[in-house]
C-alpha cells in the first residue's frame, strides 16, 4: 500500500469552513465523466462541490447519439449571484467547454473569485490521440489558452499539451522512450506562464506492451509515473484524474503524490470495469473504489 502523505487531514479552510470547489463542467446522464466525476471525487475527499454546469447532456459525446442543452448563459448568472452572496472558493476547476463564449465566461468566473488562497485547475479539453474533438475551433483554443494563463495547475493529455503550445498534435508520435519525455518537458516549459505553475501531462505512451505514463512538472522538478492499461479507452478518466489532483492538493498532498493516487485509483477502476464487461464510452467503475480516496 502506497503512503500518500499524512493521515490527519483537515477538511476545513482558513475560514474554518468545509473546503469548497467550484466545478465548471458539463453534466452527462450516461457516461461517468465531468460533473459526475467531480462531485463523486470531491465528496469522497471531504470537499464540497459547487457545480456550475456548462451543458446538460443525455449521454457524453462518445455515444452514437445524445441530446445536448447548451448552458453558456448560465455561467454569468451564477457568477452574479455568487458575488451577491459574497461566496468564496478554495478551488476552481474547469473541464469541457462547448465553445469560445463558454470558455470566456469561465475565464471571467476565475478572475472574479480567484484569491491568493484559491487553487485554479484548468483541464483543457480539446482532443486526444493526436486528433481534435468535434467542437474544436481556433477561437475556442485561444480562449482556453487565456484560461491556462490563470491556472495554478494544468492537466492536459499529450495531444492537448501540443495544441496549447501551437505544435502539431500528432508530432509526438515521432518520439519514444526518453526522447518522448524530453519532448514533453520542452513543450511543457514553452507553455508554463509562471514558475510555480504545475502541469500533469497524461496519457503518454510508454511501450507497445500497454504502458502509459503521466508526467508531473512542478517548480523545476518532474516525476514520471508509469501505469499498465488494458488497451480500452475509457471516457471520464481525465476528469477523475484532474479532480483527484485538485482534491489531493487541497488536502495538503504534493502534486506527485496526488498523481500517484489518481493513477492507482483509475487503474483499479478500469480493472473493475473490464471484469464487469463495461464499454469504454460508459467510463470506469470508479464507484467501487471511492474508498481509496477517503482518508
Amino acid at each position: 500500500m502506497l503512503d500518500y502523505g499524512g493521515n490527519n487531514l483537515n477538511y476545513t479552510d482558513k475560514r474554518g469552513c468545509m473546503m469548497r470547489v467550484a466545478a465548471i463542467n458539463d453534466l452527462s446522464g450516461l457516461g461517468k465523466c465531468s460533473l459526475v466525476a467531480d462531485i463523486s471525487v470531491f465528496s469522497a475527499m471531504g470537499i464540497g462541490t459547487c457545480a456550475v454546469p456548462t451543458a446538460v447532456l443525455s449521454a457524453q459525446t462518445g455515444f452514437s447519439s445524445y441530446y445536448c442543452k447548451d448552458l453558456t448563459g448560465v455561467i454569468p448568472e451564477y457568477m452574479a449571484n455568487y458575488k451577491e452572496q459574497k461566496s468564496a472558493f478554495d478551488g476552481i476547476i474547469t473541464g469541457f467547454m462547448l465553445n469560445e463564449a463558454q470558455a470566456n465566461s469561465a475565464l471571467e468566473f476565475i478572475k472574479a473569485f480567484k484569491t491568493e488562497n484559491t487553487h485554479v485547475l484548468v483541464d483543457p479539453v480539446l482532443g486526444d490521440d493526436g486528433e481534435r474533438y468535434m467542437n474544436f475551433s481556433d477561437s475556442l483554443l485561444n480562449a482556453i489558452k487565456e484560461m491556462v494563463k490563470e491556472a495554478d495547475i494544468i492537466t492536459p493529455n499529450i495531444t492537448e499539451l501540443c495544441l496549447i503550445a501551437d505544435v502539431d498534435p500528432g508530432e509526438y508520435h515521432k518520439y519514444s522512450g526518453e526522447k518522448l519525455i524530453d519532448y514533453v518537458l520542452k513543450v511543457s516549459d514553452d507553455i508554463r506562464g509562471k514558475s510555480k505553475q504545475m502541469i500533469a501531462v497524461t496519457g503518454i505512451p510508454v511501450s507497445e506492451e500497454g504502458e502509459v505514463g503521466n508526467l508531473v512538472i512542478s517548480d523545476g522538478e518532474h516525476g514520471f509515473i508509469k501505469s499498465r492499461t488494458n488497451g480500452v479507452h475509457y471516457s471520464g478518466t481525465g476528469d477523475l484524474f484532474a479532480a483527484i489532483i485538485m482534491g489531493g492538493i487541497l488536502n495538503g498532498m504534493t502534486i506527485l503524490d496526488a498523481a500517484k493516487l489518481a493513477g492507482d485509483f483509475i487503474r483499479a477502476s478500469a480493472e473493475d470495469a473490464a471484469k464487469d464487461g463495461t464499454l469504454g464510452i460508459e467510463g470506469v467503475a470508479f464507484e467501487k473504489n471511492l474508498g481509496m480516496l477517503i482518508r
